[in-house]
């Protein structure tokens, strides 16, 4: 009797090691991620946290309209301290996010220049 289970459970095996139906693995490519960038629709963006080891001295600053608030200055603790040439503003590091766009990361704050706390 053992003879007859041995064969009945290696079928088995190798019937669940089977690669699945073509259309099965058609409907989980369509049903994946995103399309390639190059098939992305222009007017999506895609936004990320940022993390305090990529604030480098210098690194520009914008709004959400994309205008330039300053440049960083330094980073202390979860303060971000931006300088436009003639004021200092501190923005909380939760208040800065990534986006990506013409194959390059940009910095912003969700935080317009008009309300940011000025370092005195």
């Amino acid at each position: 009797m053992t003879g007859k289970i041995i064969p009945v459970l290696f079928g088995a095996a190798l019937g669940l090691a089977a690669p699945a139906p073509a259309q099965d693995v058609a409907a989980r490519a369509s049903a994946g991620p995103a399309t390639s960038p190059a098939m992305a629709p222009p007017d999506v963006v895609t936004v990320r946290n940022i993390t305090r080891v990529e604030l480098t001295p210098g690194l520009p600053i914008v709004d959400d309209s994309g205008a330039q608030i300053g440049t960083v200055k330094k980073v202390a603790g979860n303060t971000i301290v931006i300088t436009d040439g003639t004021a200092d503003y501190k923005v909380p590091i939760t208040q800065l996010y990534a986006y990506r766009k013409d194959a390059a990361d940009h910095f912003a704050s969700r935080l317009p220049k008009s309300v940011l706390e000025r370092e005195e």
